[in-house]
């Protein structure tokens, strides 16, 4: 078994190379974009099915397991929830956290993410990335669709760049999600139960926690949001492109 040093030293290393990766997707092209975020998510994957296995050895061997934190995340300004609804579907996705929604006044919108301490840092910096890219592909689409909403109310145009950032939210969790199963199925037998035996703690620590149910939100524009989901999906597609960039960084 790893010393815990060792391991520190190691979880910050593959953050470093995460946040590297979905630092440079904010900053060059769509098609470069989709590699980068999609090779740090399946990192991010492989990484978490690391740390599980090690918790089972640590159980076994009668060590504590690594801690369950609660992070919160604020969202500012006119997309405020729907960029915390992005988060919370982005958590969702990565399958090991629970994410918790809140309304604080004079601060805004609240994101709480629930689970192990590697699992949440990872989905911090994997939110933080896809809410920039969110921010930065509805303008983009903006620019082309204004015209379509020339003579809506400023509401309906309100609503329809809402629904866009919602819908990216929605497809890149999508996305997520596909690869996640995917690379859990590429890691052999067992591996699914060592994740859900994770996710159930996790479950049982937030069942224990004071909630309360939050109200729906009201519907979204229906075509800027269909928009939004398959400029989502696009954020995290990249298998192609990362076979073709073998030079990028392994973890």
């Amino acid at each position: 078994m790893r010393h815990p040093i060792e391991e520190e030293i190691m979880t910050e290393a593959k953050l470093d190379l995460i946040a590297k990766l979905l630092a440079k997707a904010e900053s060059t092209t769509p098609e470069e974009a989709e590699a980068l975020t999609e090779h740090a998510a399946r990192l991010m994957v492989k990484y978490g099915i690391d740390q599980a296995r090690i918790d089972e050895r640590r159980a076994r061997g009668g060590h504590p397991p690594e801690e369950i934190v609660q992070e919160r995340m604020v969202f500012t300004g006119a997309y405020a929830r729907d960029l915390r609804d992005l988060g919370g579907a982005v958590a969702h996705a990565v399958g090991t956290i629970r994410p918790l929604q809140a309304e604080l006044a004079g601060v805004g919108s609240i994101l709480i993410l629930v689970g192990y301490a590697s699992d949440v840092r990872q989905a911090q910096v994997l939110i933080g990335s896809l809410r920039i890219q969110a921010m930065v592909a509805m303008r983009a689409w903006w620019d082309a669709a204004r015209v379509a909403y020339e003579w809506h109310t400023e509401s309906e145009r309100r609503r329809a760049r809402s629904g866009f950032v919602r819908g990216f939210g929605g497809g890149a969790a999508a996305r997520i999600a596909e690869n996640r199963n995917a690379v859990v199925e590429e890691a052999g037998s067992g591996t699914d139960l060592v994740l859900a035996s994770r996710r159930q703690r996790v479950d049982a620590f937030v069942d224990g926690m004071p909630t309360r149910r939050a109200r729906r939100r009201s519907g979204a524009d229906a075509g800027a949001y269909v928009s939004g989901h398959r400029s989502g999906r696009q954020a995290n597609t990249g298998e192609a492109a990362i076979r073709e960039r073998r030079s990028l960084p392994q973890g």
